[in-house]
């Protein structure tokens, strides 16, 4: 019944049943340093949050549901190898509760892979590309395996179970070249596919046996898409773009429900209801259930 909103540098978490505030509390002190990433550590027993800032230091709290009771974990930085002097790396980073790890990169050439448990960096793995990672996705049936989208369209799949690490690569979004701004594994157990939507507004669906083009691809928006969602276990996708729109399709990509609402910063689906949450650029926070109907 809880959610967790991000703005600027605060962490708030509300009630959306009840559209109450249960907790607001400072991440940091750093205004332009922002939170790029928030994601819930063991979200089934005893949760904690984790918040990524936009220069890679990471924080994780406990008891972030109590009002002014919350407590610092651990603090850390995940990026290392970035210039000198930089303040903001655009760092993006995801969770993977399968294997325990965090992934973490942005503009640098490398992925950071870090055991949360043991507060200990893995692996550095190239990214392989000049251009640096714009969103990364971790399978959360595979444990150390995900997927990066970069600015130039590229995706690349890695494992780092392989001595390789790269699975494959492929540059779906190549009719206008914008960058990939939202990934995810399809829905199930034996999730195969990667879904990728690039900021010209296509969404391309891509099987890893393949190792080569998208098998399935669609219009969602005509340009300025922002953002991507792919439900962890029910057969939806969202995306959202900065002209005000939220849609809704299925696998095939039939378009299930479209909702306007503010220029769409953020899409994110429970883990296990069907439920969406929207965030917009002017701070309204949405939360849509499986009732949507399309936009007349």
């Amino acid at each position: 019944m809880k959610f967790v909103v991000k703005s600027f540098i605060f962490s708030r978490i509300w009630n959306y049943e009840k559209a109450s505030l249960i907790n607001s509390f400072d991440n940091h002190d750093y205004l332009e340093k922002g939170i790029s990433q928030l994601c819930l550590v063991n979200e089934l027993d005893d949760s904690l949050l984790l918040v990524a800032s936009n220069d890679g230091n990471i924080r994780i709290w406990k008891d972030y549901t109590l009002k002014g009771k919350q407590k610092l974990v651990t603090a850390f930085s995940s990026i290392h190898g970035h210039k000198p002097g930089m303040r903001c790396v655009d760092a993006v980073v995801d969770w993977q509760q399968e294997s325990g790890y965090l992934y973490a990169s942005g503009e640098l050439s490398s992925i950071m892979v870090w055991d949360l448990e043991k507060e200990h960096l893995v692996n550095s793995i190239p990214s392989l590309s000049a251009c640096s990672i714009s969103t990364l996705s971790a399978s959360q049936v595979h444990g150390g395996q995900f997927a990066a989208g970069f600015v130039d369209g590229y995706v690349r799949l890695f494992d780092i179970r392989t001595p390789e690490m790269l699975v494959c690569a492929t540059r779906p979004h190549n009719q206008r070249v914008e960058r990939v701004v939202g990934i995810g594994f399809q829905p199930g157990l034996n999730a195969v596919t990667i879904v990728s939507a690039s900021q010209a507004g296509d969404i391309q669906f891509l099987d890893i046996r393949r190792h080569k083009d998208a098998y399935h691809r669609f219009e969602a928006h005509t340009g300025s898409l922002t953002a991507l969602a792919v439900h962890r276990h029910a057969p939806i996708i969202a995306s959202g773009s900065a002209k005000q729109l939220i849609n809704v399709f299925n696998l095939e990509g039939e378009l299930l429900g479209a909702q306007k609402i503010g220029s769409v910063s953020c899409l994110a689906f429970h883990p296990y209801q069907v439920l969406l949450a929207a965030g917009a650029a002017d701070g309204c926070v949405s939360i849509y259930a499986d009732e949507i109907s399309a936009a007349k």
